[in-house]
């Protein structure tokens, strides 16, 4: 899996999406430099009116990588230990990141 298409990384965070314990919604920011989507899941900011919260794999890169942002793009964890279609390992990682969704 050296080269993905938006359409295959959409896939990819639909299914990291139903493993995932807490509602998420996957966005297009069609104003960025690659229409690739992102999964946005947590409180929502209110300057965005998107979740505060996102994850997404960068594709544009010679070995795609999986990134989670938290809290805006303050924390970012890059998961270069993980495939792109190591689904189950991400929400793992996600789920022990974000413990606020256990509230």
């Amino acid at each position: 899996m050296d080269t993905l298409t938006p359409a295959t990384v959409a896939e990819l965070l639909e299914d990291l999406a139903q493993l995932l314990p807490f509602p998420t919604s996957v966005y297009t920011d069609m104003g960025a430099e690659s229409w690739t989507p992102q999964l946005y899941f947590g409180p929502l900011d209110e300057s965005s009116g998107l979740p505060s919260h996102r994850a997404g794999i960068d594709a544009d890169t010679v070995r795609p990588v999986w990134w989670i942002d938290l809290d805006t793009g303050m924390r970012t964890i890059l998961l270069d230990e993980v495939t792109p279609d190591d689904v189950c390992n991400v929400a793992a990682r996600i789920a022990s990141e974000y413990p606020e969704h256990r509230q």
